[in-house]
């Protein structure tokens, strides 16, 4: 074998060759992120995602006319606390005002809000969340890309393919099925979802798919001031136990659930990459990776890789690297940087 084009090798989709990739995410901020989803995701191993409202942290929300009146948000000890689990935050808005309303200060809802997250957490807030309604989504996003984020979470069709738009990633909204619900109450709670969720998970709907799931408030039961409305937007933690059991047993091993950010990152990462076949002889074959136009912030470093060689084993500065093999392709993950070499050989 002497032609290097003999030698097939491409970066993965998805990190760690997955067939499906999921995100579970909570918007607003409140309390019950902690108390009641936490240690279902610990439960599950599956990691969450915050999007938080900076001009909340620690309060109540009581004003008359919205939506979640009466519910507490976590105060920035709390984010703290999550993201030393893994867990990581986006900015949902400064004051989270009605997007309907004309003269909305965008700097102060998009670009400070970062900053002030990032000074009560001490850690990058990397994504922005849409908040209300997409009415002012084009007026946001060139404030949200000078002020530094990385990508913003939207709403709409659930599967993120992996071309998909950093700054229009999709989110499906879990809830409770509100008719069926109020219609037979002691029926089963998760039964009542199946329809407020994006459509049966299946493999073959699923497979190479990116699904982003989005809630607000965790609980059995909502504070009295809030009408039966907002179920259309919140679960009870039976629901979401339910939900992290069904992505876990529907691709097992062949899952990455993951928070937005690990995403995103190796989205960008991928896209400023490239590998190629430069050596190929008798007993070993040498790829090489070039990085091209990487954005400066991008901490993630690590790709994935399918070959179609001969070779089972793959060295990198003459360190081995962990591989294996998946239907007849040599699959392995490492750091990469510019210039970065792997050496696929027999043993």
């Amino acid at each position: 074998m002497n032609d290097a084009t003999e030698i097939q090798v491409e970066i993965t989709p998805w990190k760690y060759d997955a067939q499906f990739v999921y995100s579970m995410t909570y918007d607003e901020g409140t309390i019950d992120a902690i108390c009641n989803s936490f240690p279902i995701h610990e439960e599950h191993d599956i990691p969450g995602h915050v999007c938080t409202v900076s001009g909340h942290l620690g309060q109540q929300r009581l004003e008359r006319g919205t939506s979640m009146r009466e519910v507490f948000y976590m105060n920035p000890e709390q984010l703290r606390f999550l993201i030393g689990k893994g867990w990581t935050i986006s900015s949902h808005s400064h004051t989270h005002v009605p997007t309907d309303q004309d003269g909305i200060d965008l700097d102060l809802e998009v670009r400070l809000s970062k900053w002030e997250l990032e000074k009560a957490t001490g850690q990058p807030v990397r994504l922005f969340a849409y908040w209300g309604n997409l009415r002012i989504a084009d007026k946001i996003l060139p404030v949200a890309q000078a002020a530094g984020y990385q990508g913003m979470l939207s709403i709409g069709y659930p599967w993120n393919t992996s071309d998909y738009d950093v700054w229009d990633i999709m989110r499906a909204t879990i809830g409770r099925d509100l008719e069926g619900w109020l219609q037979e109450p002691s029926a089963s709670l998760y039964r009542h979802t199946r329809d407020a969720f994006p459509g049966e998970l299946r493999k073959e709907t699923t497979r190479g798919h990116w699904l982003v799931d989005i809630s607000h408030i965790v609980v059995d039961r909502l504070p009295a001031a809030n009408g039966p409305g907002l179920w259309n937007r919140c679960m009870t933690p039976s629901i979401l136990d339910a939900r992290l059991r069904e992505v876990r047993a529907l691709w097992g091993n062949e899952l990455w659930a993951t928070v937005p950010e690990d995403v995103v990152e190796y989205t960008l990462l991928r896209r400023a990459s490239s590998v190629a076949v430069t050596a190929n002889g008798s007993d070993r074959a040498t790829c090489t990776v070039s990085l091209n136009g990487l954005r400066d912030d991008v901490t993630a470093r690590e790709l994935t890789f399918r070959a179609q060689t001969p070779w089972r084993n793959a060295t990198v500065n003459g360190r081995a690297v962990s591989s294996q093999m998946k239907d007849g392709t040599l699959v392995w993950t490492a750091a990469v940087e510019d210039g970065t070499e792997f050496v696929l050989t027999a043993s």
